[in-house]
């Protein structure tokens, strides 16, 4: 445990020295990102609005603060890829953790690419298949109740924004997970031994994003649950096989 919380200092003060360069990537992505926020609302109340529900804003700074926050999402996932470098280099030294690949430019190219392509796969699987077949859902289930769907168009928006972020994100861990164990920093028997533990985090993800009910929180940790197999597979043939050759 206290390895642990050393490992962690070392991380923090790793990203406190690297702090002005990674607040000003964030800073640079929400500013730029703030300028196309009006057209991406527009965009996702076009797609993914059930036909026949209706957005309101309920307080005069509503609009104002999904703006805010939809560039921060985007600003967070610019300067994501930067913390996990200096996060990693830190570690690296630390631990004496060796490359799992050797460093070419090549070899970044394609691993950059990866990352790229499998966070627009998940992405893409979050906004054009699942989201408007769970928002359709709801929408019934609540016409069906004789309920009239008018949602906030900050809570509706954030939700459908956290939802496909998250997403890209998950469907990194195939290129995370074998990244790890191939350099030898977590074996493949601690993720299968804290496989539960991990089940349990994606159904607090499932409750953040989403509302209040546990049909929903469901919806959403289940397809979670299943990549997260999806990716264990792939670490057990490229990930423990590979460290092995």
């Amino acid at each position: 445990m206290s390895e642990a919380i050393e490992n962690l200092s070392v991380v923090l003060l790793t990203l406190r020295r690297k702090l002005f360069l990674i607040a000003a990537t964030l800073f640079l992505g929400v500013a730029v990102s703030f300028q196309l926020t009006g057209p991406l609302i527009e965009k996702i109340k076009t797609d993914l609005l059930p036909e026949g529900a209706k957005l309101v804003y309920v307080t005069p700074l509503e609009v104002m603060m999904l703006k805010l926050k939809l560039s921060f999402i985007i600003g967070v996932l610019i300067a994501l890829p930067l913390v996990l470098f200096y996060t990693w280099r830190a570690l690296k030294k630390r631990l004496s953790v060796k490359n799992p690949v050797s460093i070419k430019r090549r070899h970044a190219v394609l691993l950059i690419g990866a990352a790229v392509l499998m966070f627009v796969l998940g992405a893409s699987y979050a906004y054009l298949l699942m989201l408007p077949l769970f928002l359709e859902y709801l929408y019934l289930s609540a016409a069906g109740a004789g309920a009239v769907a008018t949602y906030s168009v900050f809570k509706f928006i954030s939700f459908a924004a956290a939802a496909t972020a998250l997403f890209g994100l998950i469907f990194e861990l195939p290129i995370v997970l074998t990244f790890l164990t191939r350099s030898g920093l977590i074996k493949y028997e601690t993720l299968v031994t804290y496989r539960r533990h991990i089940y349990i985090l994606f159904l607090i993800a499932g409750a953040v994003i989403t509302p209040p009910d546990v049909l929903s929180q469901v919806m959403v940790a289940v397809p979670m649950v299943i990549f997260f197999e999806i990716s264990m597979l792939i670490v057990r043939v490229l990930g423990v096989k590979g460290k092995k050759e």
